[in-house]
């Protein structure tokens, strides 16, 4: 595996606090799954307990 450079301007894009700024603000405004997943989790959980009751 080899070591890749970086560039010198990469760098200094890397340390610019408006860019990392700007960078996390990607996402924003974008569905979030998380929850619907957890909820999905927790519901197939409960029919496997309903199942195993009866």
């Amino acid at each position: 595996m080899e070591r890749r450079v970086l560039d010198s301007q990469e760098i200094e894009l890397r340390l610019d606090d408006d860019f990392n700024a700007i960078l996390n603000m990607i996402g924003e405004g974008a569905p979030v799954y998380t929850t619907y997943k957890e909820f999905k989790i927790e519901k197939e959980r409960q029919r496997e307990e309903e199942k195993e009751l009866h």
